[in-house]
């Protein structure tokens, strides 16, 4: 008997292809959850703009420093300003001002910002501007005047403003409206005289710029002068102590006087005088000079031989206090700098506009605006 054994070719083709179609179902199962996963997955937004820059190598960090730079400004601002709203009356409250100490560090580390089309960041020395001011009629003219010039001078810049026993609502809203930075200080005493007052009310500033060890220039802006913007620009470049000429209308507005170093490019080589009867060191005028703030409260820095403190005294005979206080600051005029083109340029002028009788609305309002009203011609 013969068997005819049945061939296993068609059972093995069977099993292979059962593997194929498992294995073709299996490899869609996992590319259907693939796509079922990507599907629901967010995807990011690439920004094609930064993606360009990558591409070119063209990174600019300019814009999110400046707005830093911005709001660091406005929160010193901000935080100085209610700061003023808590110092008492009647007398200086520095304790209160010590909250201020970061500030300082912030003006002093900051940079100068200038803005035009483009902005660009530029570092610079902190300008320390101290105005004494007190009440007369032509005040409000004159601290919003020279409000108007700080404004335009680009940072970093502090305003301080001391008044003599209070201070006084309309030179606090003054203040609060030139969008300068500022601090707003006040004196103890009475003076007996407008030039012992304003002697009292510089010192009141360099005690504090000295507790506070403020690092600048320190510019005496007395409020009824008129500054070039020019004059700010230059005070950068100061090292040590700075001066130039300073213009002086006489009383009777028919001459020009001049008050200031004569110089040969920034070397002082003599001085213009009007007053050839005082026999002073330097011929100089209150606002015709600046220097560094830290020969105030680093004597070592600058080998001064002695540490007493730098103060104007009303003791000094009139005429005298500039060169007196200058005396304390250096030695000679080879310690000197002179500014603006061998000192050719007038940067500050002094034109006497006072009116002592002149009489102004109480906190220069008009509460009856309506009396004197002229119709309008249609």
């Amino acid at each position: 008997m013969i068997f005819h054994l049945r061939s296993s070719r068609p059972v093995e083709k069977s099993k292979v292809r059962g593997l194929f179609l498992k294995g073709v179902v299996f490899r869609f199962f996992i590319f259907f959850l693939v796509g079922l996963i990507v599907g629901f997955t967010p995807i990011p937004i690439v920004d094609q703009s930064k993606n360009n820059l990558s591409r070119h190598g063209a990174f600019s960090f300019h814009e999110p420093v400046i707005g830093k730079f911005q709001t660091s400004i406005n929160s010193v601002d901000n935080d100085i300003l209610l700061t003023q709203k808590s110092l008492p009356k009647g007398h200086i409250n520095l304790e209160a001002s010590m909250k201020l100490e970061m500030e300082n560090k912030t003006l002093n580390a900051s940079h100068r910002l200038y803005s035009s089309h483009d902005f660009a960041l530029v570092s610079s020395k902190l300008l320390i501007i101290v105005t004494p001011t007190y009440s007369r009629p032509f005040q409000s003219f004159y601290l919003n005047r020279l409000a108007q010039t700080l404004r335009n001078v680009p940072h970093p810049l502090l305003w301080i403003v001391v008044e003599m026993s209070l201070q006084s609502d309309e030179t606090v809203k003054i203040l609060r409206d030139t969008g300068v930075i500022y601090r707003h200080l006040v004196g103890d005493h009475n003076g007996t005289s407008v030039k012992d007052t304003v002697i009292q009310l510089r010192n009141v500033a360099l005690y504090h710029i000295e507790r506070h060890q403020l690092d600048g220039i320190v510019l005496f802006a007395d409020d009824d002068k008129i500054y070039s913007l020019g004059l700010f620009d230059k005070m950068v470049e100061i090292r040590r102590f700075g001066t130039w000429p300073v213009a002086v209308l006489t009383e009777d507005k028919k001459r020009a006087l001049f008050e200031g170093p004569v110089c040969k490019g920034r070397e002082i080589v003599g001085w213009h005088t009007h007053q050839t009867r005082l026999s002073r060191k330097f011929q100089i005028d209150m606002s015709g000079f600046a220097f560094n703030s830290t020969i105030l409260w680093d004597p070592k820095r600058w080998h001064r031989p002695n540490i007493d403190l730098i103060r104007l005294h009303d003791s000094v005979r009139v005429g005298f206090q500039e060169s007196k206080f200058v005396e304390q600051l250096v030695e000679d005029e080879s310690q000197m700098e002179g500014l603006s083109e061998n000192c050719s340029r007038i940067l500050v002028w002094h034109l006497h506009l006072e009116a002592p009788q002149l009489l102004y609305p109480s906190g220069w309002l008009f509460e009856r605006n309506l009396e004197d009203l002229i119709p309008l011609m249609l």
